[in-house]
This record gives structure tokens, sequence and C-alpha cells, in this order.
């Protein structure tokens, strides 16, 4: 059986040209791979990690499965359309929101997930602020988005409401479901479009977490004859022709930190925005306006997680707490998710958005994080089995900065300028946002690789 990890480090002879490599064996990259692989196509994917699934990889701790913060797969997103086109199982629960509360003020608010609770709740002080909570979510699924992508979700929650403690409420459902602090800096489309995701299918933790996606979207391209090269980065890539011929055909030359180089006729690029940056900039055939956008969109959206393992439930009549005045979130995941390995641990996922215009205060965020679980898990502190604090993760590359007055589309999958070279992951293409997009781009991308003659649809579940 033949081991199809290659660590170049070994100095084991590898074939130099292939059909097509990908940078990044994250989501996006293990998902191209299998599609593209599946059709008879020669995948090589080269990660710089020792292991792959990027931000989707979970960590096992005394019989807990840690997800880097937390992780949810919308039920009715691109995504779960995409996985089940791949034959990727999973299982879990969808979250049912009943004990979930809303903090304001310093109290706590169940969240009015029905009409006859909006209009009774206390956390919507006026009855016209209520009356515009009803109208948007009434209007939200007929909602035309495409005129929205030019203007700030921020922008559209000035426009759209008068009361604040509606805008608020709405702002919140925005942070909640894009994971993005900065209203100002993310298109109303985006945002809107994922929010209405969110209300209509609602959120499904998995089992195990989000490595049991990882290991099968692995297994899926090992099978399909996927070569890995890990544990090197690629600082540097050029385009060359195989010879000098009048048939002679454009390869791209990728080299690694080790100074190999290998060549490929197709590369996808399946890493962030910064990244790809660095790789382009010198590249004087790449259209100047896309690098501009490129290095623009180097401020992804942030924020400190708190993942908190217990050996009990202080309060079982709480699951959840968002904050709508301060951006905060709490999630019982584990009950939804078998996330320990008896089936029977508790583990809390805990977030602060970050704000990009103001500097880190990992002690302070920290605290905030700890102060949410007092109030509405007292005597959690005596309970914790382990606990992990990620001060600054990055939860989403999405982060569209408004630019002399209007929002910039995201960028496209193919490099403008240059041939046979593509980008994705959750910062590509007009589809989606966070893992959605990532499965979304990465199919795309696929698609027109295997047939350029082939209309790309991602929305129909079928190839």
């Amino acid at each position: 059986m033949t081991n199809q990890f290659i660590n170049i480090t070994m100095d084991k002879p590898i074939d130099k040209t292939k059909e097509v490599a990908i940078i990044g064996g994250g989501l996006a990259g293990l998902t191209a791979a299998v599609y593209i692989s599946r059709n008879g196509k020669n995948v090589t994917i080269i990660e710089k990690s020792s292991e792959f699934g990027g931000r989707a990889r979970t960590t096992m701790k005394d019989g807990f499965y840690f997800n880097q913060g937390p992780h949810a797969l919308y039920a009715d997103g691109l995504g779960s359309r995409i996985l089940n086109e791949l034959n990727v199982i999973y299982n879990g629960k969808k979250v049912d929101y009943t004990k979930y509360f809303v903090k304001d003020k310093e109290k706590i608010h169940q969240s009015p997930i029905k009409l006859s609770q909006l209009l009774a709740t206390k956390l919507l002080k006026g009855f016209r602020g209520k009356i515009e909570i009803i109208r948007f979510l009434i209007k939200l699924n007929k909602m035309n988005l495409d005129g929205l992508q030019r203007i700030s979700f921020q922008e559209w929650l000035d426009k759209s409401f008068k009361n604040s403690d509606s805008k608020d409420f709405v702002k919140m459902l925005g942070r909640i479901s894009t994971y993005t602090y900065n209203a100002e800096n993310l298109s109303a489309k985006l945002a809107l479009n994922q929010i209405k995701t969110a209300v209509a299918g609602g959120v499904i933790y998995i089992d195990e977490g989000w490595q049991t996606l990882v290991d099968q979207l692995t297994d899926i391209a090992k099978r399909n004859g996927v070569k890995f090269v890990y544990g090197k980065n690629v600082d540097f890539i050029a385009q060359s022709y195989d010879n000098n011929g009048p048939n002679r055909q454009l390869k791209w030359k990728i080299r690694l930190s080790n100074n190999t180089a290998i060549s490929y006729y197709n590369v996808i690029i399946a890493t962030n925005p910064s990244h790809v940056y660095s790789l382009l900039k010198d590249n004087a055939l790449v259209n100047p306006e896309f690098l501009s956008h490129l290095e623009k969109m180097n401020r992804p959206a942030r924020v400190a997680t708190l993942d908190i393992a217990l050996s009990g439930l202080p309060n079982p009549n709480v699951y959840g707490a968002y904050g709508m005045d301060v951006p905060l979130y709490l999630s019982l995941h584990s009950e939804f998710a078998k996330l320990s390995v008896d089936g029977n641990g508790v583990l809390f996922h805990a977030i602060k958005y970050l704000d990009s215009s103001t500097e880190l205060n990992p002690i302070q965020d920290k605290m905030e994080l700890e102060g949410l679980l007092d109030m509405v898990q007292p005597g959690w502190r005596k309970m914790v089995v382990r606990q992990r604090f990620l001060p600054n993760m990055i939860a989403s590359n999405t982060f569209l900065n408004n630019n002399k007055g209007f929002m910039e589309n995201r960028p496209n999958m193919e490099v403008p300028g240059v041939d046979n070279l593509y980008i994705i992951g959750d910062w590509v293409g007009p589809d989606g946002m966070l893992a959605d997009t990532s499965f979304a781009s990465a199919k795309a991308v696929a698609l027109k690789i295997l047939s350029e003659n082939k209309e790309i649809e991602i929305h129909d579940g079928k190839l």
C-alpha cells in the first residue's frame, strides 16, 4: 500500500509535473481536490502544516472534542448540500433556542423566537420597535439583496430602523451569523443573506467536531489518488512553459520553503488574502486592481474564544446567551452534539467579536467572557475540567473595507491577467459566508478546471 502523504524533507522522488496543485489543505482545498480527482485528474495538495483541515481541525483533550471556537453548519447552506454531494456523512442536532437568552444592560431576557415572545419581551422596550422586528422577519425571505452589495450593513441598519432597540437586535443577529463585529465594514447583502440562511434552516452542531468532515474529505481524496505534500510552505510561484516548441503549454512553477521547485498546469491557492497577495504582488501580469483589492482585504474578522469543558452543567435552564449591548456569544455545544468520548460531557464555547479598530486586550476579553458565564452559569469555575483561551482567532477572511463610500465585491475565483491560476476560500466568490463560501468556491473552481464549456451551478445539488 503506497503512502500518499509525501514529506519532501525525506528527499523522496516525486513527479515534477502534475495537472493540478492546490496550495492549502483546509476545507476549501480538500473539497476542490475531491471534486477534481474523482473526475480523473491528478491532484496534489501542498499544506504548510503537519495536519490538514486548517481552522476546521478538532483536538481531543481530557476526553473532549475541542473545535477551534464555535463551529456550526448551516442546515440550509451551500456547505451542507456540497457535503451531501460528496457523500460526507455527519451526525448532530439542530440547535433548539428555547433555552437561549439575550443579555442587555446587565439583564438577561429569554430569546424571543416566537411571535408571542417578541410582543411580550422586555428586551425590546417600545411597541414600535417590536413591530419593526416583526416586519423585518416577515420581509426577510422575500428581500431583494442584489442592490445591497455596495452599502455597509451598518448603513442599511441606520436607514431601515428608527428604534435603537430593534436596530441593535438585528445587528446582533448579523454579528452572530457572520462572526463579524464591524458592521460598517461588511456589506449589507452578505450580512442579510447570512441572517436569512440562519433563520430559515438553523444550524447543526456536529458530533465529534468538524474533524469528522476533514477526515472524510481526506480519506475520499486519498482513495481518488490525491497526493499530499505537508510541512512545507509555498513562498513563490511563477509562470513558465514546458518546452520551446509550437505546442508548448503554460505551467506554474512552485517553489517551496526548502527551495524545492515543482510544476503544475493548474494551480489553486486555498489560503488567505495576505498569503495570496504575497505570492502575486510582484507578478507583472496579474491585474493591478485585483492586487489592490487583495491588499485592502487583509483585515479579517477576528474573535477571542474561550472553550470550556465542565464536569457538569450548573444551570440546566440556560444553554446559551448572546450579547445585544456587548459583542459576546455563549453556547452549550455539547447539548446538540457528542463532544466527549462518553457522550455526557459539558462543553461551552464562548466568543467575543473583536473590533478591528481597537487594540487587543486579551485579559479584558477573557474577563468579559468569564463574566457572561458567571451570569448564566454560576458555579462553573468549580467544575472546570479543561479550558482553552484563544485571544485572536480568525473567524472569517470576508471582511470588506468601506472604501470611499462603497463596498467592494469579493474577488472572483479566476485570477485576472493570467491563465490557469485560481483562488478559493471563505473570502472568494459571490455565494454565502464562512465555510459555505469555502465549499462553494471550491466546487466552482473544480468545475471550471474540469470543463471550460460546462456551466457552473452550485445550487442544484448536482455535478
